[in-house]
């Protein structure tokens, strides 16, 4: 297969080619082969006669050109012109030539250099396979995509260094594994099938797309994946390629999302039903048309402000100090708040801001804020009780006109009275001096807990506005 080429390492090839770049080595090597092609000559000179005195040193020169390369198998056929003429072409140690002994150096020479440039272009040819086996393998290694090579049997031939971050083995412990090693126990006889219907006819196709799929690790633990196949085909064997791609953090996001639309629909619906509650209450009990606008403009303006903080800590929750703040801006030197920087539910963000908003209108027309030396004081206390925690808000308005009980029960009564009740106790007091309200809750059903935990469906806000 030649794909898988690229995944081969050949650790002595790289440290030959590291090698090989050092001149002394590689020149002295050719030295080296030459002297103990002299030496094998003059061992064997009574077997072979003075008739092929150059028989030894044509493998030389071939093995000092292939390890050293071109230049070397030069110096090489050089040093075995000289030696073999002075040594083995008779007249012995000496320069002279006959005819013939002419005649045999030169096509010595001759048959040399062809040799060194042949085996100098296979070496340039090897070499230059062999940076391109490494840069293939750089580019599979470098890959963010796992590769796993299967042979028809299932048995893993070869993976990258993707494959062995995304499944915590090396590629040692996977070549000559089944693949099915990859793949949960629980989905190890489906795969089988899958996979042999996939062997009787192999295309190139993607898996996981409408499905989900899991991967084995090495610690046991699983994770969803998306898988690409690819198949191989050489001398009639069949491979298939398999890119593997992590898609854990996409199924995350996917679900996060699906629970964002979740909360958004049900939020949408809530905030439908609560505007509405609010427009058929306000318009029932108003006299006038300017009336009905001046309550349900005001309501509705409070409602968006606290939608606004909620929407700013991605409806985590809102800080009470904050709605208080906001609802009460204009009236910042004549409203003291203390005590209610805590963080609460957007269901009670939504109750609070509509309690506030009442306190404040009946205080501009009624209380504390109609007249000019009236003062408001906005109080958050934690009780302990009975091993519970208790959160008291109190509204304490002094400075205002005398206060009388009200004569008849409108819409805002219903905000501050029957739906403030689905929270806790609570406590108004028309005292003469100025009107005084408290609402009593568990802390725990109010507040936002220090650590949110997912939830797998989206929290109720709905708040009982209907009249009785």
């Amino acid at each position: 297969m030649p794909f898988a080429l690229g995944f081969q390492v050949y650790p002595w090839l790289e440290r030959f080619l590291q090698l090989r770049q050092n001149p002394f080595v590689a020149y002295g090597f050719a030295v080296a082969m030459i002297a103990l092609a002299v030496l094998v000559r003059w061992f064997v000179g009574e077997y072979v006669g003075a008739r092929i005195p150059f028989v030894t040193f044509y493998p030389a020169i071939v093995f000092a050109t292939l390890i050293g390369g071109l230049w070397p198998g030069i110096l090489a056929t050089i040093l075995s012109t000289v030696a073999a003429w002075l040594l083995f072409v008779p007249p012995y140690f000496s320069f002279a030539l006959g005819e013939r002994e002419l005649v045999q150096l030169l096509l010595f020479i001759v048959i040399s250099g062809i040799n060194v440039v042949i085996v100098g272009l296979l070496d340039a040819l090897i070499r230059r396979l062999v940076i391109q086996q490494r840069n293939i393998r750089l580019l599979l290694d470098s890959a963010p995509n796992g590769f796993v090579l299967v042979d028809e049997l299932g048995t893993i031939k070869l993976v990258n260094a993707s494959t062995e971050k995304l499944f915590g083995y090396n590629r040692n412990e996977l070549t000559g594994k089944a693949v099915d090693f990859l793949v949960p126990e629980q989905h190890v006889d489906a795969h089988r099938r899958l996979r042999a219907a996939y062997q009787q006819k192999p295309e190139v196709r993607s898996m996981g797309l409408g499905r989900d799929l899991n991967g084995r690790r090495k610690d046991g633990s699983e994770f969803a994946l998306e898988i690409g196949l690819n198949p191989l085909d050489r001398d009639g064997q069949q491979a298939v390629l398999a890119t593997v791609m992590d898609i854990s953090a996409r199924k995350r996001a996917e679900q996060h999302q699906r629970l964002l639309v979740q909360e958004l629909q049900h939020r949408t619906q809530n905030l439908f039903a609560v505007v509405s509650a609010l427009v058929r209450n306000s318009l029932k009990e108003a006299k006038t048309v300017a009336e009905a606008e001046q309550a349900l403009s005001g309501r509705i303006k409070a409602l968006s402000e606290a939608y606004v903080l909620l929407a700013d800590a991605a409806w985590e929750g809102a800080s009470l100090a904050q709605i208080l703040d906001r609802q009460f801006s204009v009236y910042s030197n004549r409203i003291i708040v203390d005590g209610c920087e805590i963080t609460i539910t957007p269901r009670a963000a939504q109750q609070f801001s509509l309690i506030a908003h009442e306190l404040s209108t009946n205080s501009l027309k009624y209380g504390a804020l109609s007249a000019p030396d009236g003062q408001i004081l906005i109080s958050g206390n934690i009780d302990q009780r009975n091993g519970a925690e208790r959160f008291v808000f109190s509204w304490n308005e002094t400075g205002g006109p005398r206060v009388s009980p009200p004569t008849r029960r409108g819409f805002g009564s219903v905000i501050l009275l029957e739906s403030a009740q689905q929270f806790g106790t609570v406590a108004v007091d028309y005292a003469p001096e100025g009107l005084q309200y408290q609402l009593e809750v568990d802390l725990t059903t109010i507040e936002v807990p220090k650590k949110l935990e997912t939830r797998s469906t989206p929290p109720t806000m709905a708040i009982r506005l209907d009249t009785a």
